[in-house]
């Protein structure tokens, strides 16, 4: 918990129904959300499937300029969309010691173009987004399939991922690849003066 002129903030990396009950009573209100889900990788690699014609790109210095255009035409109509300049969310990637730019992957769809991408880290799938265009054609599964994979090859032998609990569709989809629900993790904030208990 932490308190900042009058506002105060609660994250929580275990969320229970109790525990948000008790947030709630408090005079705190849920600002964020997401689900922890899990994977092993130690049974046979599932087949990307890809939408005809789609290519397939490491993440590269030349490259991530593009990563960063998909993501925020993929993100930036979502609630919270935080708008990370190319310069600040490439950093924010590249200087992550668990980076895998290998395992980090852009997709092109003829007709769209540059249409959805996975930023992966050690044993971690950080991200994943498709441009709305390119929607309901399987490429989220098919670049998190394909993420996988490059972890596994490169060691990994189970991988987690968050989803933000607005997003239930993705959620089904992380589900369907083989993850496991393990928790969930919020924020809740109120604003006001005066010292409050949670």
């Amino acid at each position: 918990m932490s308190v900042s002129g009058g506002a105060i903030t609660v994250e929580s990396e275990s969320l229970t129904a109790d525990a948000d009950a008790l947030f709630t009573s408090r005079g705190l209100r849920r600002d964020f959300a997401e689900d922890v889900m899990r994977i092993d990788l130690t049974g046979p690699p599932a087949e990307p499937e890809w939408a005809d014609g789609a290519t397939l790109v490491s993440w590269s210095s030349e490259v991530a300029p593009r990563f960063h255009a998909v993501y925020d035409a993929a993100f930036r109509e979502r609630p919270g969309f935080p708008g990370y300049s190319a310069d600040v969310w490439i950093a924010e990637n590249e200087e992550d010691e668990d980076f895998r730019p290998d395992s980090s992957l852009l997709v092109s769809v003829p007709g769209v173009g540059d249409a959805g991408f996975v930023v992966a880290a050690q044993d971690w799938i950080v991200q994943v987004g498709v441009v709305p265009a390119a929607r309901r054609r399987g490429l989220g599964a098919a670049l998190v399939s394909a993420a996988l994979a490059r972890l596994r090859a490169d060691g990994s032998d189970h991988a987690w991922l968050t989803v933000n609990l607005n997003n239930p569709g993705a959620a089904a989809v992380y589900r369907r690849l083989g993850f496991e629900h393990r928790g969930r993790r919020a924020r809740y904030r109120t604003e006001g003066g005066g010292t409050r208990s949670a």
